[in-house]
């Protein structure tokens, strides 16, 4: 590497650095990432910053974690964030730099007959997501039959249903479903292109459908408001949670519809809150309340970083973009923790069910609480009713002797 452009890294590794303290880092994130940044750098062997991207630091992490014999997921996870975060300071130091996203690409396998499904799946238009999910479902069958000594590619039906047995056990109904669908379609595949004999296909039983499934545990009020004591609101993170515990119990609102809220959809003047429903695509206007504004806007003000983002609530670890649907969930599981709360459905969707069964004990109408949730049927709502058991009680008629 030439002296000069090493020494030049050097000293932008150092801005950024401060750059990073000043964002609130700890020291040994810092470290953590001065360090992956610094094997990258090194094995980038002095290429321009703007010949650096997400793509080529998987590849050079790759390469480094079977020469060290390192985790090669955790190191790949390492060194994406340190470049990200390095990346993020260059651009503040007017610097380019390369794309801090991966490309998207179809998912491929080294085995032939892999190969040949991905193909399968590519000329019937598959599109990526349902592509990576039957790779997903297979490499977890592939897995299952070696293990167990059962034939591969070829299994035999009985091993199929070895297989989801076995998963039923670990996962979900619905993904169980998902890797029922995958064996189908394997055994479809090879069918067709001739590699049995028989399309036994739909001799694969999927998941019964439950038509009138339990409706999720709705929480008792005062354990909602509970909730609220494991949030630190004097973090900037805290902030970011108080704002949004206070949209979840004043409107119900999803994971989705928070983790989608922007700046434009929030009326200062007018006080009104415009929701976009992600299921039915419809935009619902909420009277902006006093509670609601006044944690939005100390979150705003004081704890959310700055970024091009038009999201209200973002990262707050560099690159500071959209919140994920899946964080919003950790965090109410943090907030449980924190609080000591104990129950058997915590996640974003408890406040939508705690909302809409407090209001139904407060006799509020179920069309009101159906315009709040975004819910164009009544029936859709009356699902809550089984909640609101309490209420409930009061309304059976005395049984005839």
């Amino acid at each position: 590497m030439d002296t000069s452009r090493a020494a030049e890294q050097v000293r932008d590794l150092d801005l950024v650095a401060q750059l990073w303290r000043q964002l609130g880092h700890s020291p040994r994130g810092i470290e953590v990432y001065r360090y992956c940044t610094r094997n990258i750098l090194e094995r980038a062997d002095g290429c321009d910053y703007s010949q650096l991207c997400a793509d080529s630091v998987v590849r050079l992490a790759q390469s480094y974690a079977r020469q060290h014999h390192a985790d090669p997921p955790n190191t790949r996870r390492l060194w994406l964030s340190a470049f990200r975060a390095f990346a993020w300071g260059l651009q503040r130091l007017g610097k380019p730099v390369g794309s801090i996203e991966l490309s998207k690409r179809t998912p491929t396998e080294s085995e032939p007959v892999m190969v040949a499904f991905v193909r399968y799946g590519e000329q019937l238009a598959w599109a990526d997501h349902t592509l990576r999910l039957h790779v997903r479902y297979l490499k977890e069958l592939r897995r299952f039959l070696v293990q167990h000594h059962a034939p591969w590619p070829v299994p035999r039906l009985r091993d199929l249903d070895r297989f989801l047995q076995h998963v039923a056990t670990r996962w979900r109904r619905a993904t169980v479903g998902g890797a029922a669908g995958t064996c189908r379609t394997w055994l479809r595949f090879l069918f067709v292109t001739g590699r049995t004999e028989h399309d036994l296909a739909s001799s694969v039983s999927l998941p019964p459908k439950i038509t009138y499934p339990r409706p999720a545990r709705a929480l008792p009020w005062r354990t909602v408001r509970q909730l609220h004591r494991g949030i630190d609101i004097k973090t900037p993170i805290g902030r970011r949670d108080d704002a949004q515990y206070h949209l979840f119990c004043a409107y119900g609102l999803s994971s989705a519809e928070i983790t989608h809220l922007k700046l434009e959809d929030i009326d200062w003047r007018g006080a009104i809150l415009h929701i976009r429903r992600r299921k039915n695509g419809s935009t619902v206007d909420l009277p902006l309340l006093p509670a609601v504004a006044k944690s939005i806007v100390a979150y705003l003000r004081y704890a959310r970083p700055q970024s091009a983002c038009r999201h209200v609530f973002i990262r707050h670890t560099i690159p500071f973009g959209a919140l994920s649907h899946a964080t919003v969930g950790e965090r109410v599981r943090c907030w449980a923790d924190r609080a000591h709360v104990r129950a058997p459905f915590l996640g974003a969707h408890l406040f939508r069910h705690s909302v809409a069964t407090y209001q139904l004990e407060r006799g509020t109408p179920l069309k009101v609480i159906a315009d709040i949730l975004g819910h164009r049927d009544c029936r859709t709502t009356a699902i809550y009713v089984r909640s609101a058991l309490a209420r409930l009680r009061q309304l059976a008629l005395p049984v005839p002797l």
